[in-house]
């Protein structure tokens, strides 16, 4: 028995979000941080998509990532940007190579700790 379903029609507005428009370096020099802040959302959107097998269905979780992710770079920016530009720069003149950059991370660490109560092992 073949059974097709008929795909649901997604509208320009429920894909309409508010980009996240970084580098790999500056994701990957809070990624740590970012994935401990953002673990809930992330994992309710993984849960969805793979219960689902249909990323439409998981629009909603979608936008709550990119939300949260917004949230979150925004905060560093407000709270640790010279530590944060210090060490994605490391980053991303290194090759994203994080044993060249561990006095930069340790500056970023001790920033989001002490100003957003935020450690790598949260």
């Amino acid at each position: 028995l073949h059974c097709k379903m008929a795909a649901k029609e997604v509208s320009t507005q429920e894909l309409d979000v508010e980009e996240l428009n970084i580098t790999s370096a500056v994701l990957m020099g809070a990624a740590h941080h970012y994935g401990n802040h953002c673990k809930t959302k992330n994992d309710a959107f993984m849960q969805c998509r793979t219960e689902s097998k249909d990323p439409r269905k998981c629009l909603k979780e979608g936008k709550e990532v990119t939300q949260c992710a917004l949230k979150f770079f925004r905060t560093i920016k407000g709270s640790c940007n010279e530590s944060f530009t210090e060490h994605w720069t490391c980053l991303d003149y290194n090759n994203q190579n994080y044993s060249k950059c561990r006095k930069t991370q340790k500056v970023f660490d001790t920033c989001m700790a002490e100003k957003l109560s935020l450690t790598r092992e949260s």
